[in-house]
């Protein structure tokens, strides 16, 4: 019984450090954050030298 017990936690204590190591941390979030509005600066610039062009 000790030892089905003993698997048990081994297999539940695997899993938390499985989880823990795929969830993002706030630096993760942070960074994803910024990059987001990289992305969204850029595509606002592109979109207004489109329109600029297309209006001349």
């Amino acid at each position: 019984m000790a030892e089905i017990d003993a698997l048990n936690y081994e297999n539940r204590l695997s899993a938390l450090e499985e989880r823990s190591n795929s969830q993002a941390t706030r630096e993760d979030l942070a960074n994803l954050k910024a990059d987001l509005i990289k992305w969204f600066i850029g595509t606002q610039i592109a979109l207004a030298a489109l329109i600029i062009y297309l209006l001349q």
